[in-house]
């Protein structure tokens, strides 16, 4: 059993860079396509392709198609767009997923403002009004209805990519932005490069914005040269099962609604110990319980109110120890939408993998909760520090932010 590691050496997360790579080349994929649409767009370019396009489709309409994309069009409106963002962005940070709203929010902003800005910068016309079905002003290039869907409708695929609901998502997204493409041309309001525009675009800016937040993320997680021996802990995020609380495997579903809740010996005693001196967040893989769920399980032993919230792989739509369960508790415990720095957190818990190298993977620093002594297995990460009862968590927890010591609280008498 290796002795435990106190020397304050932070984890660079390995995959950090690769990370980036994706939406980097998305980034510049989709530009070059932009450039290239530009200069098909440019009025001394021939529009052969699109008048011929335009012309198609003209001779192609019916009553049918004509009712079902007239108020389909209507979809892509700013205003019903802004209204189903701010509903979801809600809805996340209801939820305590404050990165991704954030992300939401950053990359329909955007996207709204390049669109109004290149429209001015192009000044492309129209197509001929006696050829469209709807009267629209305004330039053409790129198209905003194309380009704002398509926007909200990638983002939500990237917000959902990391959970089960990854394929639909991204199905349904795809469906939605090419039947509102598609819906601009067949109108006759747009001619086929203002949507193709549209449609890089919204890739370049959710490309974009991923890069830049996962620019920072990783930057916030890199080493500090002089280590995180001084760095004082303010947070602290405590495992459910078997850490905090018993559970042996044989109850299934809310845990709220489990036949028997029992804490794990001493904790509530060292919860009270802590409380006064770090904020305590449960971080917990448990799929059929979200944060409500979670505190009145807790309210059953009287420890829910000696922690301040709770964070859930239901919740988050992903478990440890993916780095996006960790970037979600962050967030939870940071405040007014900015993440709490890594370094400030600490996991404590009983996994190896779960809380233990992915917390260190995340830039968090991690205490391995290990009442069996257990060896430690090769490949295993390596914890900040090791306890054996959870009496011995508030000395542990001094050790790796130099604070003060924890004092036990006052007894009565």
């Amino acid at each position: 059993m290796p002795a435990a590691d106190l020397s304050g050496r932070q984890a660079a997360d390995p995959s950090a860079p690769r990370r980036l790579l994706a939406p980097a080349a998305v980034l510049a994929a989709s530009l070059l396509c932009f450039f290239a649409l530009a200069v098909l767009a440019h009025p001394s370019t021939p529009r052969g392709l699109d008048a011929r396009v335009n012309a198609f489709v003209e001779a192609h309409r019916t009553a049918a198609l004509t009712t079902f994309f007239t108020a389909y069009t209507g979809l892509g409106q700013w205003l019903v767009l802004t209204a189903a963002t701010v509903a979801v962005i809600a809805a996340l940070a209801w939820r305590a997923r404050r990165r991704d709203a954030v992300f939401l929010l950053i990359v329909m902003s955007a996207s709204l403002l390049l669109n109004q800005t290149l429209k001015h910068l192009f000044e492309r016309v129209r197509p001929p009004a006696e050829s469209a079905i709807l009267s629209v002003n305004g330039y053409a290039f790129p198209s905003g209805h194309a380009m704002s869907s398509a926007t909200f409708a990638l983002a939500l695929a990237v917000i959902a990519w990391r959970t089960r609901w990854r394929w639909p998502a991204a199905g349904l997204a795809a469906i939605f932005a090419l039947l509102m493409g598609l819906s601009r041309v067949y109108l006759g309001v747009h001619w086929l490069t203002d949507v193709l525009a549209g449609w890089v675009l919204a890739v370049a800016v959710v490309a974009a914005t991923h890069l830049i937040m996962e620019s920072v993320t990783a930057r916030r997680s890199r080493p500090s040269p002089k280590g995180r021996r001084a760095t004082p802990v303010e947070v602290v995020f405590l495992d459910w099962g078997n850490t905090l609380m018993v559970d042996d495997g044989a109850q299934s579903g809310p845990m709220a609604a489990w036949p028997e809740v029992r804490a794990v010996e001493g904790a509530q005693d060292v919860l009270r110990r802590l409380r006064p001196h770090y904020r305590l967040l449960v971080a917990t893989n448990a799929d059929d319980s979200g944060e409500r769920d979670v505190l009145a399980a807790l309210s059953r032993v009287h420890l829910d109110e000696l922690v301040d919230g709770v964070v859930s792989s239901r919740d988050v739509g992903a478990r440890k120890p993916d780095a996006v369960f960790y970037r979600a508790a962050l967030l939870r415990a940071g405040r007014a939408g900015v993440p709490l720095a890594p370094a400030r957190a600490v996991m404590v818990g009983d996994s190896l993998p779960n809380d233990v190298a992915g917390a260190r993977a995340a830039g968090l620093r991690a205490v391995w909760f290990n009442p069996s002594k257990a060896r430690h297995p090769d490949g295993g990460g390596t914890p900040d520090a090791e306890i054996r009862k959870l009496a011995d968590l508030p000395q542990a927890l001094t050790r790796l932010s130099g604070a003060a010591p924890v004092a036990p609280p006052r007894r009565a008498g």
